[in-house]
C-alpha cells in the first residue's frame, strides 16, 4: 500500500463515509418526486452538493495546506455527520435542497485526501495512490445504494430518515477512526523534496509558502491551466451520467429506488476493480494520458450502447462501461496535477481541482436533465459521448507536447 499506515487509515475513512453517501443516492431521486419535485429538480439536488462543494473545495484545501491535514479531515466529517441528520428531518423539497446543500460546503474530505496522498508517496508511486482513492470511492459506492435501496421503504412510500440516520453512523466512524489514528502528513520542511515532484515538467510557477498564492499561480502557464479545465470536463460527463440514471430507471425500465440501488451498486463494483487491479498497472505502463484515452474510450462505447433498444443488457453492459471507463480520468488528472504542482500548494491546487470537479457536477447533471426532459431519456448519454471525446482530443495534444518535449 502506497503511503503506509497513514495513507491505509485516511483510505478506510473515506470508504466508510462514501458508503454513507452512497446509501443516499437512490433514494433522493424518489423522495424529490414525493415532494412534487420533477427530473430537474432531482438532478438539482446533486447540482446544489456539487456547488456548496465548489465553494468549499478550496477552502479546506487551503486551510490543510496551513493548519494541516488532520483537523480539516475531521472538520468534514463532523460537517457529514450533522448534514445527514438535518436530511433525515426534512420534510420538504427546500429542506433536502438545504440539507445538500450543507452537505457540499462540508465536503472538503476528497481534497485533502489527495493532498495526503501526494504528502506521502513519492512520483512513481502517486498514479497508483490516487488509484487507491479511487477505489475506495468505488467499493463504497457499490456497498452504499445497496443499503440504502433495502432501508428506503416501498415503492409506493420511499423513506429517506434511515438510510440518512445510517449514513450519520458511517460519518461517525470515519470521524472517530481519523481522530484516533490518522497522524499529521504536511510537512513544509519538503516542500522542494525531488522525490516528491517530477522535475520533467514545469511546475505551477509558485513561491516560498509565506508568500500569498494567486489563482493567476495555478492556471498558468496555459497547459497547467488546461488541466483544470478537463477536471470540468470529466465531471460533467460522469456526473451527467450518474443523476440520470435513476430517472432513465424509472421512465424506461420502470424500477423503483430498490432496482436503481442495484443497479447503482453494478456500476460500482466496475468501478472498484478498474480502480484497484488495473490503474496502478496502466499508469505505470502506458502513462496517465494514455490510460485516460482508453478509458474514454470505452465510456463512449457503452454511452452509444445506450442509445439502442432499451433493455437489460444496458444496466448490466453499458452503464459498468460508462462508469468504469470515465473512472480512469479522475485519478489520471489528479497524478498529473501532483506531479506538476510544488508539495507548498499541494492541498490548494487539488482543493481548486476538485472545486472545479464540482463546478462540472453542477452543469453535468443540470445539462442532462434538460436534454432529458425536453428530448429524450436517452439523449444524456450522447453528451456523455461528446465529452469523452473532447478529453481524448486534449489527451492526444498533451501526448504530441510531451513527444516534442513541451512538456
Amino acid at each position: 500500500m502506497p503511503g503506509g499506515r497513514a495513507f491505509s487509515v485516511i483510505l478506510f475513512a473515506i470508504f466508510v463515509d462514501v458508503v454513507g453517501f452512497g446509501m443516499i443516492v437512490p433514494v433522493l431521486p424518489f423522495i424529490n418526486l414525493t415532494y412534487g419535485g420533477d427530473t430537474m429538480t432531482g438532478t438539482g439536488l446533486v447540482s446544489i452538493y456539487a456547488l456548496m462543494t465548489f465553494i468549499g473545495g478550496p477552502i479546506w484545501g487551503r486551510l490543510s495546506d496551513h493548519f494541516g491535514r488532520r483537523p480539516m479531515m475531521l472538520g468534514t466529517f463532523i460537517g457529514a455527520v450533522l448534514s445527514y441528520i438535518l436530511l433525515a428531518n426534512a420534510e420538504s423539497l427546500f429542506g433536502l435542497y438545504l440539507a445538500r446543500g450543507f452537505a457540499g460546503l462540508m465536503a472538503g474530505n476528497v481534497a485533502i485526501a489527495m493532498a495526503t496522498a501526494a504528502d506521502l508517496t513519492t512520483k512513481k508511486d502517486r498514479g497508483k495512490a490516487m488509484g487507491f482513492i479511487g477505489a475506495a470511492f468505488g467499493f463504497g459506492f457499490a456497498l452504499g445504494p445497496a443499503i440504502g435501496g433495502i432501508f428506503s421503504g416501498t415503492a409506493a412510500n420511499p423513506d429517506i430518515s434511515l438510510p440518512a440516520y445510517f449514513a450519520a453512523g458511517t460519518s461517525f466512524i470515519a470521524l472517530a477512526l481519523t481522530y484516533l489514528w490518522f497522524p499529521e502528513t504536511r510537512n513544509d520542511d519538503d516542500e522542494c523534496d525531488p522525490d516528491h515532484l517530477d522535475t520533467s515538467m514545469p511546475p505551477i510557477p509558485i513561491h516560498v509558502p509565506q508568500v500569498k498564492h494567486s489563482i493567476k499561480d495555478l492556471l498558468w502557464p496555459l497547459p497547467n491551466g488546461m488541466i483544470f479545465l478537463f477536471f470540468l470536463i470529466s465531471a460533467m460527463a460522469q456526473s451527467a451520467s450518474f443523476a440520470i440514471v435513476p430517472f432513465w430507471a424509472e421512465a424506461l425500465l420502470h424500477w423503483d429506488q430498490k432496482q436503481v440501488g442495484f443497479l447503482l451498486m453494478g456500476g460500482g463494483i466496475a468501478v472498484a476493480i478498474v480502480q484497484t487491479t488495473l490503474i496502478g498497472r496502466m499508469f505505470n505502463k502506458m502513462g496517465e494520458l494514455r490510460s485516460m484515452i482508453i478509458g474514454c474510450v470505452i465510456a463512449i462505447t457503452g454511452a452509444l450502447m445506450m442509445l439502442g433498444p432499451v433493455g437489460i443488457y444496458q444496466g448490466v453492459i453499458a452503464l459498468p462501461m460508462i462508469f468504469s471507463g470515465l473512472t480512469i480520468t479522475y485519478p489520471g488528472l489528479n497524478s498529473v496535477l501532483s506531479l506538476r504542482t510544488s508539495r507548498s500548494i499541494q492541498g490548494e491546487a487539488l482543493g481548486f481541482s476538485n472545486g472545479m470537479s464540482a463546478l462540472g457536477r453542477v452543469a453535468g447533471p443540470l445539462s442532462a436533465a434538460w436534454i432529458f426532459t425536453k428530448y429524450s431519456p436517452k439523449l444524456p448519454f450522447l453528451m456523455v459521448a461528446f465529452l469523452g471525446m473532447v478529453t481524448i482530443i486534449w489527451a492526444l495534444w498533451e501526448l504530441n507536447r510531451e513527444k516534442k518535449g513541451l512538456s
